[in-house]
């Protein structure tokens, strides 16, 4: 029997994060013959699986730079009208976005048969992160009015956009409300899908216990790599001899020169970029600890990893992935503050109990999730 064909459209392929995770999960479907198209591919930065196929770009030379900038993404909306899929060839379309990349849309549209895998509807135009970038991100009065008017614009041409979605799938349930709470469900069929995760990957891993705490993430200010420097830098005049190790790739320049800034002349901080999986899974292994301080994250893979790999999670007490580890021994939760300062006064706070505590043996306990591919390919069957 022919395999359906299925042309997957994913914005951007330029680092080593969640939504790019989703996407390879995507591309190991037996089940349907599955093309790629994105505006922006920057191999050198991304996962090297994604050589194994043949990427289809389909933006102009500038959409890789627009694509690292913040309230600049909205010029994707005037590429997107001018970027064709030939969906003549294909069965059905799957769009995979966390906001921008539904505008593809407004060129390309399968009636009845244009799927969206949705990351999250934009961050940036939900209520509560509009009220955190004000505060963290924009502050001046000219970058807060050009903002707020940037989301205002942004969500007439969301509504638009998903009108053309037949069929979603949320990665979350915290995804799936951000989308009522911008009122852009209407009759469509939705599914809740969590990421793949390679569990085995992780539990095979053999753990020993060492003097430093990973944080594995991009590195831009929504993960708060920046607090966690602050806090770690008061943990450690009191707590010698540990180490922090900061893990990702570099997505906003000058937040990266930031960073480095931070951390100079502070031999307990270290940050890595392009780091490799051999690598990777050596600093987890020998690791005392993994962190994660994504704001309001969507879903969250790396604390799952984290914790299958049998490593305490220092962790927000917010985001999609704590309804899967709520009540998991090894998370160690960090109660979520809105501001600067007492975000810091939490990190540093759970640091100190984490050390201190005494330690009590805890046994190994797996995390399930549902097979993503077997799920995906049974949606895309309906």
């Amino acid at each position: 029997m022919k395999k359906q064909k299925i042309a997957l459209f994913h914005p951007w392929l330029k680092s080593k994060g969640g939504a790019e995770k989703v996407v390879l999960g995507i591309l190991k479907s037996k089940k349907y013959d599955i093309d790629i198209y994105t505006w922006v591919y920057d191999k050198e930065n991304t996962f090297k699986e994604f050589q194994k196929f043949k990427i289809n770009v389909i933006g102009p030379k500038i959409s890789k730079k627009l694509s690292r900038l913040h309230i600049l993404r909205g010029l994707f909306l005037p590429i997107s009208i001018f970027s064709k899929i030939p969906l003549e060839k294909y069965d059905k379309f799957l769009i995979s976005t966390s906001g921008v990349g539904e505008f593809i849309t407004f060129k390309n549209y399968k009636k009845g048969k244009t799927y969206a895998y949705i990351h999250t509807p934009l961050r940036e135009a939900s209520d509560e992160i509009v009220e955190w970038n004000l505060k963290n991100r924009h502050n001046n009065f000219l970058k807060k009015q050009i903002y707020l008017t940037a989301v205002k614009i942004y969500k007439i041409f969301e509504k638009k956009a998903w009108k053309k979605l037949d069929v979603i799938i949320f990665n979350s349930e915290l995804s799936k409300s951000r989308a009522e709470e911008h009122k852009l469900i209407r009759k469509q069929k939705t599914h809740i899908i969590y990421p793949p995760i390679n569990f085995p990957q992780f539990e095979r891993l053999k753990t020993r216990i060492g003097k430093h705490f990973v944080y594995i993430s991009r590195l831009n200010p929504p993960k708060r790599q920046d607090l966690l420097i602050e806090a770690w830098k008061k943990f450690s005049k009191k707590n010698k001899g540990y180490k922090l190790i900061l893990i990702g790739t570099p997505d906003n320049k000058n937040y990266y020169k930031k960073l480095l800034m931070l951390s100079k002349d502070d031999n307990s901080i270290e940050i890595k970029s392009n780091v490799k999986n051999k690598e990777l899974g050596d600093l987890l292994r020998s690791s005392k600890a993994g962190i994660f301080l994504g704001y309001q994250e969507d879903f969250g893979i790396v604390p799952l990893e984290i914790l299958a790999a049998g490593k305490p999670l220092l962790a927000t007490d917010e985001g999609g992935y704590v309804n899967v580890i709520k009540d998991h021994p090894l998370f160690h939760k960090i109660k979520e503050k809105h501001s600067k300062k007492e975000m810091i006064k939490e990190i540093e706070k759970e640091l100190e109990n984490f050390v201190n505590k005494k330690k009590k043996k805890i046994a190994f306990k797996k995390i399930k999730l549902s097979n993503f591919v077997k799920e995906i390919d049974g949606v895309l069957g309906e």
